[in-house]
């Protein structure tokens, strides 16, 4: 009489699937990457916003500069200017300070941009840029 092989009853089940433990893996990746996804994500918002705001103030000194050069006198280019910079930055929150300059051969307009307290660009998430903008735009008289 031969002795049949037979194996125990819970050896013939098969293994768990394969999916399973792919799902387990999944959810320890995503835990590993989502933290430097959002934290990059931040970063380019952040910046984005930065640098948005950067452009705004440097053409704002430009619209000044621009705008001062019409004036009759100092005190009327220096008034010209800070309407034009106050134009150009009413859409953006924050405070702006304009310092106009004057030599008989050209006309500088500085504008300093500070974003508020409470804006994006002060986030504690990640590294931010410096909340102080500053800008300048040099304009030349026009010689008589």
């Amino acid at each position: 009489m031969t002795a049949s092989l037979r194996l125990p009853r819970n050896a013939r089940k098969p293994a768990r699937p394969l999916v399973d433990e792919e799902r387990g893996a999944a959810i320890v990746e995503m835990a590993l990457v989502l933290p430097l996804l959002l934290a990059l994500m931040m970063g380019v918002l952040v910046y984005g916003q930065y640098f948005m705001l950067a452009h705004s103030v440097q053409q704002a000194a430009n619209d000044g500069a621009r705008a001062a050069i019409v004036g009759l006198d100092a005190t009327d280019r220096r008034a010209v200017a800070t309407r034009a910079v106050g134009r150009s930055l009413q859409t953006v929150s924050g405070a702006h300070s304009v310092a106009v300059s004057e030599t008989s051969e050209a006309i500088t307009v500085a504008v300093t941009f500070t974003a508020p307290e409470d804006g994006f660009l002060r986030s504690s998430l990640i590294p931010s840029p410096t909340p102080v903008i500053r800008a300048r735009a040099t304009f030349e008289l026009p010689v008589d």
